[in-house]
């Protein structure tokens, strides 16, 4: 299934989109995340060997850390009501001999989103990560860094920068991230600098 998600949602995000697997985003593990520049998001992936009883907590999670979860169902799920709720995304993947995405709901153009999810996408980041935002947004000119704990770093980042300005360096550290799991798309970019 992730051969017919992974092609669809890179042309569904146009552009450089790296694929991270089995992503942390709190306490579950994404299947898949699709990280552009300027956007994020998850796929859950469900085929006909898995259960749907954790699927709605998984999705709960998901959304909130990203502003888009989708998830990919085999046909055996279609009639499920388990995963037909408002706030999901959903493809049905036909994964015969050539995997496809063969329906979605709702539409790929106007899919649902929760754009309030911004400042909640700092938690996804590294220290090391959020440090170097922190330098290279003048949130923390020079040094200055060394004086505040680490979680206060990401505080100030979600006060002090617009909800544009998060999800755009969020992204440039998760696309230039070392790999993060087997299968995982090589790092997009230029690495930050360790600090």
């Amino acid at each position: 299934m992730r051969d017919a998600v992974i092609p669809w949602m890179r042309e569904r995000m146009g552009g450089d989109v790296r694929v991270l697997h089995e992503l942390v985003l709190g306490a579950r593990r994404a299947d898949l995340v699709f990280v552009g520049e300027r956007d994020i998001a998850a796929v859950e992936i469900k085929s006909g060997r898995d259960r749907l009883d954790r699927l709605r907590d998984q999705v709960r999670e998901y959304s909130f850390y990203v502003p888009e979860v989708w998830i990919a169902l085999a046909p055996k799920w279609i009639d499920a009501r388990s995963h037909r709720h408002y706030g999901i995304n959903r493809l049905l993947v036909d994964a015969g001999a050539t995997p496809q995405v063969v329906w979605l709901e709702p539409h790929a153009s106007k899919p649902f989103r929760d754009e309030l999810v911004c400042s909640r996408l700092l938690e996804l980041l590294w220290a090391s990560e959020a440090l170097a935002i922190a330098q290279r947004t003048d949130v923390l000119p020079g040094p200055a860094y060394g004086q505040l704990r680490k979680d206060h770093v990401k505080k100030l980042l979600a006060r002090l920068l617009t909800g544009n300005e998060i999800v755009a360096e969020v992204c440039r550290e998760l696309r230039s991230r070392p790999l993060t799991g087997l299968g995982s798309d090589d790092p997009v970019g230029v690495r930050s600098a360790p600090l």
